[in-house]
């Protein structure tokens, strides 16, 4: 029978070693987390424990959407204290919701009480309780000194509106008073969304084998929903890991939703599988990403001095990996490391010394989008302004920046979105005021662009087609990729522009050559002359034209004024260099493109020889060998060995 789950609130305990802080959760939870037999025998955590208080709302708190009968559950992460395992307390803590802060009362603030305080509000946790343990081994005067030292600790982080508990893990004293209070959090507990849905990603914490079941992986899932039906793939290695069934606690469950603890029972074997892997619909894997960086304050009230080429500690969701750094500015730095891993925007990460035993600051990643130049540019730091913000607002900011705009895929791919949310966002820029123009830039990309910023490229290309008519007002046309180095459109834009002006009725293309539509060209004299002697000769000659002695021969125009016209209708496209001493036109060039293409499919792509173009062509070899070196020199076949194989679509 599957359970039924409401409210999920996972929640870290953090404080000094032997605050008592597993004792606190095994009176909350009735679970002993300290299962190793090295913790037991030294009275400390050391891996990461997990435990669960389920309980039912009061009736008087059940919502419309709830039943009285709905189980809802505490989840605790009860993380090591001792200095030693901080890697181990940085992984339990950093997908929790709530957190709840140990402090015995006879020891006081201790170090790791303000390192894990520190790492908390590092993290972005602002909601949780602070309990204060062991009240039995000091005053009251000493008590109240040292409530009034934690609230002045906490006042600059998310918990300083936490509210303080006295408890006594030996009467219970004080457990069911704060137990209520982490209930009612989590009945009041929402997930911080932006309302856009997330493709499914879940944290991995723990991999291993049960024996009936196969492999099992603990952990908390960051995007939801996960049904025994997902297929996921494993981000490290790329292969499927299809859910065959999910427990939280001791439950068989239906799902996991956004923040919620479980295990899974996956199809992949658990040897391939590490802490701080992820399983989800995203596998993305990076080696570097900016991000925002905030740096906690030494003793002397200043942050720590951050050097490039250093190897620093950053922990990333369950994930560690020494990384270097380089300032942008005084907001952002970027990040790079050797052994990729996976993140997303809005992922928080804790940064470490290279000795890994101080915790220097944290932040959140901004973006994995990393241009290859200008990274620290004003433009570039403009830019990371605008996607620190959540996704419809950056958007919003991005597009009214000069530029190219954005590319929304890659965008949607870098926050994990799913196809539905990254349409919904597109559909609401384009309702918005400035109703941006969505183009379509190959390989299944979309680029949104302000209209006001894909009109002043238009306008580019049209005044430079004119540019180009006014200085050969003979030529046909311009070719795209001549037209494309004189004008400083983004490359991926070229095409879709040009083939909106084209749509508007303002750009003509004539083959691989675009003019203003309303221009009338103004033949040379040249073209003239080619035209009423050279034209019927090549036309006559189809696949194979008479060479240019020939021409001199039939035509009886003298062999350099003869060259000084075809060149002249080469560069107006009327023709087209293939040898030293053979011109084609472009249309005869575009049937023997064809036969080539025919031929490839025939040969399944495995590439075709000279003799089988000949074959195919009925030309010679010579010719053959001539027309084929044109084919590569322009990129449309390429020679391995004695074959040639397509590379792209042909184009006139």
């Amino acid at each position: 029978m599957l359970a039924s789950l409401s409210n999920f609130l996972a929640i870290a305990t953090a404080g000094h070693v032997d605050h008592g802080k597993t004792s606190l959760v095994r009176h909350l939870t009735g679970t002993e987390t300290d299962t190793l037999a090295e913790e037991k025998a030294r009275g400390l955590t050391i891996n990461t424990g997990f435990a669960y208080r389920h309980f039912t709302a009061p009736p008087s708190t059940v919502s419309e959407t709830q039943s009285a009968a709905d189980k809802h559950t505490l989840g605790f992460v009860d993380v090591p204290g001792h200095h030693d395992f901080i890697n181990n307390m940085l992984a339990g803590v950093s997908s929790v919701g709530a957190a709840l802060l140990v402090i015995a009362a006879d020891d006081g603030i201790m170090p790791q009480t303000r390192e894990h305080l520190a790492i908390i509000d590092l993290l972005g946790v602002k909601v949780g309780a602070i309990a204060i343990t062991k009240i039995d081994r000091c005053s009251e005067q000493d008590l109240a000194k040292l409530k009034t030292n934690v609230l002045t600790l906490t006042r600059d982080t998310g918990l300083r509106q936490a509210p303080l508990f006295d408890v006594d893990n030996l009467t219970g004293k004080g457990i069911e008073a704060l137990a209520a209070y982490l209930e009612d959090l989590a009945l009041r507990s929402q997930s911080v969304t932006s309302g856009l849905t997330q493709q499914p990603r879940f944290l991995v914490d723990r991999a291993f084998a049960a024996k009936g079941f196969g492999t099992i992986v603990t952990g908390t899932t960051l995007a939801g929903p996960l049904t025994p039906t997902s297929e996921l793939c494993h981000t490290d290695s790329g292969k499927a890991a299809k859910v065959r069934g999910i427990r939280l606690d001791r439950d068989t469950v239906a799902s996991l939703q956004t923040g919620q603890r479980g295990a899974l029972n996956i199809t992949l074997d658990h040897s391939e599988i590490s802490r701080g892997d992820t399983l989800g619909s995203n596998t993305l894997r990076i080696y570097r990403f900016d991000a925002e960086l905030r740096l906690l304050l030494n003793a002397g009230g200043k942050p720590p001095s951050l050097k490039p080429g250093v190897g620093y500690h950053l922990h990333l969701g369950a994930s560690h990996r020494l990384a270097q750094l380089r300032r942008l500015s005084e907001e952002f730095v970027q990040f790079s490391f050797d052994k990729p891993l996976s993140c997303h925007w809005g992922d928080r990460f804790v940064l470490r010394d290279p000795q890994g035993r101080q915790t220097l600051g944290g932040g959140r990643v901004i973006s994995i989008d990393i241009p290859r130049r200008g990274r620290a540019s004003d433009d570039r730091i403009t830019q990371l302004r605008a996607e620190a913000q959540p996704a419809e607002t950056a958007l919003v900011q991005l597009l009214s920046q000069s530029g190219p705009g954005v590319e929304v895929t890659s965008f949607a791919r870098a926050r994990n979105l799913t196809t539905e949310a990254r349409a919904e966002l597109v559909t609401m820029l384009q309702n918005s005021e400035a109703k941006p123009l969505l183009l379509a830039v190959g390989e299944g990309k979309q680029q949104l662009i302000a209209r006001e910023q894909a009109q002043r490229y238009q306008s580019a290309l049209l005044e430079a087609l004119s540019d180009f008519h006014t200085e050969q007002p003979s030529a046909s046309g311009c070719d795209e990729a001549h037209l494309q180095r004189q004008v400083a459109v983004p490359k991926p834009l070229h095409v879709p522009l040009l083939e909106s002006l084209i749509a508007q009725g303002k750009v003509a293309k004539h083959g691989s050559l675009l003019a203003l539509a309303d221009f009338r060209e103004t033949k040379s004299r040249e073209r003239e002359e080619f035209e009423a002697k050279v034209l019927p000769l090549l036309l006559r000659g189809g696949t194979t034209p008479p060479r240019t002695r020939e021409i001199v021969e039939a035509t009886g125009i003298p062999l350099k004024p003869l060259e000084r016209i075809l060149q002249q209708c080469a560069r107006e496209g009327a023709a087209v260099k293939v040898a030293d001493n053979r011109y084609y036109l472009p249309q005869t060039l575009s049937q023997l493109a064809k036969q080539a293409e025919e031929l490839a499919a025939k040969k399944h792509d495995m590439g075709f020889s000279v003799i089988e173009f000949r074959d195919a062509t009925g030309m010679g070899r010579n010719l053959c060998i001539e027309v084929l070196e044109h084919f590569d020199a322009c990129g449309y076949t390429q020679r391995r060995e004695n074959v040639r194989v397509l590379r792209r679509k042909w184009t006139s």
